[in-house]
């Protein structure tokens, strides 16, 4: 069986995100994200907007993105950057 495993990644808040992406606050309110995130146990979460605990954790990116798609598959889930690049740094979201 399992172990349960408590999320520490502060995944924004729907007012947060969808303010960075220029959603209007009626839009928000609709929305139910998904995220992909790493964690610092080694793998990536996928959760939900508001939760507290990861609906699955796979070992790889690719694998937890399928995952999130796999849960809803009309949106695109918001994964977490996992290297540097030049216009952002590892803390900030992307679509894939």
């Amino acid at each position: 069986m399992a172990h349960p495993v408590k999320i520490t990644t502060p995944v924004p808040s729907l007012e947060e995100f969808g303010e960075a992406l220029g959603i209007s606050k009626a839009r928000r309110r609709s929305l139910d994200l998904i995220f992909v995130e790493r964690r610092p146990q080694g793998g990536y979460s996928v959760r939900r907007s508001g939760s507290e605990r990861a609906s699955a954790v796979l070992p790889t990116q690719r694998e937890a993105i399928e995952r999130a798609r796999e849960l809803d598959p009309d949106r695109a889930p918001i994964v977490e950057r996992v290297r540097d690049t030049a216009s952002g740094k590892p803390d900030k979201w992307r679509k894939p």
